[in-house]
């Protein structure tokens, strides 16, 4: 357990949080949310001692053990992928190392052997090759690349590899920075299933809103210049925020019209004698009273203002893409890629990492060159493309403002800076570096050139990795809303399920194209097709091995009646799994929902603070829950015990 008493930090005149007040407890995964600037990263550097607190005191006991993910993927560039990871146990790696120099010298102590081989045997040394070969593959590394050096890796795999380091170490403590932002979505599933069975504290700042409901117990909310903490998942904890900030309203608005009330008396009576004592302890009633609301602490949450439109529309046909192939080297990244875009279409483009979704995005925009197909847009198509490596969109030498300008100098300077301020550049900001903007800043920046340009075709390429909730929303808000055509590369499922009307998954065979939500595309396989993935390449690495066992023939048989098993089960299924899905999905919102008005209800000054017709219909909704919870269990349970039949009768796990 880790307690928090009466913290305090704050940068110049800004306070981030001050008096937090919190306690953590093992098993439980806490999800930390707050607005870009809201002190999230700082409130995890000072909870493990990288930075101290102004006020207030920490008690972390002596033996626990704190994990958190390295940034620095530099520092072992020499060494094989899988031994950076082992490196997650210092001693059991030190000991590895030492029984590897010693062991053929025939002057080595044998009892400094035998103490090696206890130290190995302690540390679980025997099963961390198979340990963190499941996490490597897990996170999307697979087995062939293991004893390549770390310097054969990109950045972005990098701190996969040290993701997984610091898995390996089995902390008491996990708290982890922006996870999610290096991974694709099958790893981020693979990394949702393993924090679950994490039995120590998890701490987790993330903007995946899919993220933090599929993984986190409880949220803690950077905001109000505090740090306070909910109960559920991160739909649970935006429920009981609103009804914590329209309490929050009607309180302030009870108070504003008894100070009303009490101001009329005192101007009707102050001049009488026979009043005058009244109306002067009216009047100090009032000062009491404003003084609880003159100088409320407001919310560190802004959202932008995003509002995309074209210039003119397309024609029908957008884009027509045939045999497109890109190699590098002699990795093959695309092959024989061809589809067609029309107007109105919003393609969400699948994959995981490394199978050439940003590759495709670049070849179509110009950027990069395809080495056989072609790519031919259509009449009066205007593309505007979001880099997700903004490094590459923005130089280092120059403003914000003076990047903005360059692409409408025709523009008034009054549109420019409108345009800044809705992106929230306002006063000096637009004259900051932009070497000196942060990853949300300079999201944000590249936003603000898509909305001047007004193309009718946005390609967007990871659009939401740096961008705070607020800005998420007023992103996907204006796609939405957007009379353009849309190519979208998003791993946040939030989104792509919330914007795309076709999907298209790169494989290394090609492409497949479904025309329908990302949802009914999901429906249609009848199954959840990212966990499908994570479970399909585990059988072609169960598959490898059994080849080299020498009996690739007898397995391969048994793959392919698994495979047609699964086929069956699926076709028989029908939309049972996604109705089983959907269901599970609902339940779980109307128990946090019921979890919050609960936590309300425990509190003994609920009651007394809130108006009886609030508590009457927080309790009639309480009723209609559980009614509905009933009702929803059961179709559940019916629906499960079908499938489980169809499984059996299928033999499908």
């Amino acid at each position: 357990m880790i307690s928090v008493a009466g913290i305090a930090k704050r940068y110049g005149a800004q306070m981030l949080f001050d008096d937090v007040n919190l306690r953590f407890d093992p098993g439980k995964r806490y999800g930390i949310v707050g607005a870009n600037g809201a002190g999230k990263s700082t409130f995890l550097r000072v909870l493990i001692g990288q930075e101290q607190p102004d006020a207030g005191e920490i008690n972390v006991p002596a033996k626990l053990r704190v994990g958190t993910l390295t940034q620095d993927h530099f520092a072992f560039e020499d060494k094989a992928i899988a031994d950076v990871a082992l490196r997650g146990k210092p001693v059991l790696a030190d000991a590895f190392d030492e029984k590897e120099r010693i062991i053929n010298d025939l002057s080595a102590p044998p009892e400094r052997i035998a103490h090696l081989e206890e130290i190995i045997a302690d540390h679980d040394g025997y099963v961390a090759e198979s340990r963190i070969a499941e996490m490597l593959e897990g996170l999307g590394i697979p087995t062939e690349k293991h004893r390549q050096p770390m310097s054969s890796l990109s950045g972005g795999y990098k701190l996969r590899v040290l993701l997984a380091q610091c898995l390996f170490g089995d902390p008491d403590v996990l708290l982890l920075d922006e996870p999610t932002n290096h991974l694709d979505i099958f790893s981020i599933k693979w990394l949702e299933d393993y924090l679950r069975q994490c039995r120590g504290i998890v701490g987790v700042i993330s903007h995946d809103r899919e993220f933090l409901n599929n993984v986190c117990t409880h949220i803690l909310d950077v905001d109000y210049g505090t740090v306070k903490q909910y109960t559920g998942n991160y739909d649970a904890f935006l429920v009981a925020k609103e009804a914590e900030e329209e309490m929050r309203r009607i309180e302030a608005e009870k108070a504003e019209k008894k100070i009303g009330e009490l101001k009329q008396f005192v101007d009707r009576f102050k001049a009488k004698a026979t009043k005058a004592r009244q109306a002067q302890s009216k009047s100090k009633q009032i000062e009491r009273m404003e003084k609880g609301i003159v100088a409320p602490v407001y919310s560190s949450r802004v959202y932008p203002v995003v509002k995309f439109s074209s210039k003119r529309p397309p024609g029908k046909q957008v884009l027509e893409v045939s045999g497109l192939a890109k190699a590098f080297g002699e990795k093959q990244v695309l092959r024989d890629v061809s589809f067609n875009i029309y107007r109105d279409d919003k393609l969400a483009i699948l994959g995981p990492n490394g199978v050439g979704k940003s590759t495709l995005l670049k070849i179509l925009v110009g950027e990069l060159a395809a080495d056989a197909g072609e790519v031919n847009w259509g009449h009066e198509t205007y593309p505007e493309y979001f880099s997700q490596d903004h490094s590459e969109a923005i130089p280092g030498n120059t403003t914000p403002y003076e990047w903005l300008y360059q692409f409408a100098p025709g523009e008034p300077i009054g549109v420019i800076r409108g345009t800044l301020g809705n992106l929230l550049f306002s006063g000096d900001d637009v004259h900051k570096a932009t070497s000196a903007l942060s990853g949300g800043e300079a999201a944000r920046l590249i936003i603000a050139k898509l909305v001047l340009l007004k193309g009718n075709v946005l390609v967007l390429d990871e659009p939401t990795n740096h961008l705070d909730m607020e800005a998420i929303e007023s992103l996907v808000k204006a796609v939405q809303e957007y009379d353009g055509t849309v190519l979208l590369v998003s791993h946040n499922r939030y989104v792509v399920e919330r914007i795309a009307n076709k999907v298209m998954e790169i494989t290394p065979a090609g492409v497949d194209l479904f025309d329908g939500t990302y949802y009914e595309y999901l429906e249609k396989t009848g199954v959840d097709h990212l966990s499908y993935q994570v479970d399909l390449r585990a059988e072609k690495k169960a598959a490898k091995n059994q080849a080299k066992k020498g009996h690739y023939g007898k397995d391969k048989q048994k793959r392919q009646q698994a495979t047609r098993n699964r086929r069956a089960f699926r076709e028989e299924a029908g939309e049972l799994p996604a109705q089983g899905k959907r269901l599970e999905e609902e339940i779980e919102k109307l128990e946090a929902e019921a979890e919050v008005i609960n936590e309300l209800f425990f509190d003994p000054s609920f009651f007394s603070k809130t108006d009886p017709a609030e508590v009457r219909k927080k309790n009639a909704r309480k009723r209609e829950i559980e009614t509905a919870l009933e009702a929803r269990m059961s179709e559940w349970a019916q629906v499960t015990e079908r499938l489980e039949a169809l499984r059996e009768k299928h033999g499908v796990e």
